[in-house]
């Protein structure tokens, strides 16, 4: 339980990063994606998109597959950064969200 509530508190952070300080984030939006949608948009759909996970995980709603999502979205980013610290943290991160998704859901 630990450990869902401070990965979720991790993505509730940065979904509202994402969400409130939009100009930060979108130089790091990959240059193939803005054929779908400008660089800002696709910032604050990812931000919603991790504040919500973040928030179910808080409550414990779903905590498998919602660990499961973010593990993938996760994942995804791990592959566009270049190796350094932030990627390290991820890598972190992500297995720590295995974990949760794995044995999250067990009493």
């Amino acid at each position: 339980m630990v450990l869902r509530i401070g990965l979720g508190l991790v993505f509730i952070w940065f979904g509202y990063s994402g969400l409130t300080n939009t100009a930060m984030w979108v130089n790091l939006v990959p240059a193939w994606t803005l054929s779908i949608a400008p660089a800002a948009t696709l910032v604050k759909l990812h931000g919603a998109f991790e504040l919500i996970g973040g928030l179910l995980l808080c409550a414990g709603l779903w905590t498998r597959w919602v660990s499961g999502l973010l593990l993938l979205d996760l994942l995804n980013t791990i592959t566009l950064l270049p190796y350094g610290p932030i990627m390290v943290r991820d890598v972190g991160l992500a297995i720590s969200l295995l974990s949760v998704y794995l044995y999250g859901d067990k009493k």
